[in-house]
């Protein structure tokens, strides 16, 4: 029976669940053609459905190895996938696993900063300053940058201005150099502080209060 009768064969018998049949026939499949990774998958395949586990990775270990041999580097892991569920405490195949999986871990780019130029590049009147931040930072052979300028501080706001001029009359200012607002009673003000604005502004009085803007 030649090869192609065989793989009818082995379909045959797969589709009808006789599964031990179906490897042994892929077996003689694999003593025609040994270098066919698809045949120990379907190998591996059918003795995983019989319930023979150790033969099934087997079959599933070698597929791996001759799949990576053709670049097939996701197939091959996908077939000890298989046979690590099949076995978890397999070592071997773990091993084989986490190796394929490494080796093909996208690796990370190294920043690589780009090099100090020598001193006799370096302007004369950076390099005191160059020299002493090398010294600082202690490492030999290598030059050091000085630190960027720290950013001015923002300046703080110029706190509003209140004077009495007599005892009805005071003036007020929101800042230096702003003008003044004066404000006048017919009787005298009274000064005094307050945690609550409310309150002051719920009292019922009456004040007439002439308000003028002078330079």
């Amino acid at each position: 029976m030649g090869v192609r009768e065989l793989k009818e064969q082995a379909l045959e018998l797969y589709s009808r669940r006789k599964f031990a049949e179906c490897a042994r026939t892929y077996g003689k499949l694999l003593e025609l053609d040994p270098r066919d990774p698809h045949l120990y998958v379907r190998h591996a395949e059918a003795w995983r459905r019989a319930g023979d586990k150790q033969k099934a990775i087997s079959s599933y270990r070698t597929a791996a190895e001759m799949l990576l041999q053709l670049g097939c580097e996701a197939r091959a892991r996908a077939a000890l996938k298989v046979a690590l569920e099949l076995d978890p405490r397999d070592n071997e195949v773990a091993r084989a696993l986490e190796r394929l999986c490494t080796a093909n871990a996208p690796r990370q780019a190294v920043h690589v900063p780009p090099p100090v130029p020598p001193p006799s590049r370096i302007p004369e009147h950076k390099r005191d300053q160059v020299e002493l931040h090398t010294r600082q930072a202690n490492v030999p052979g290598r030059l050091a940058l000085p630190p960027a300028p720290a950013a001015p501080a923002e300046p703080l706001p110029s706190p509003a201005e209140v004077r009495r001029l007599s005892g009805n009359t005071i003036a007020m200012r929101p800042a230096p150099g702003t003008r003044w607002v004066v404000i006048s009673s017919r009787t005298p003000l009274t000064a005094y502080e307050v945690d609550d604005l409310e309150r002051v502004m719920s009292r019922e009085f009456t004040l007439e209060v002439t308000v003028t803007a002078e330079e």
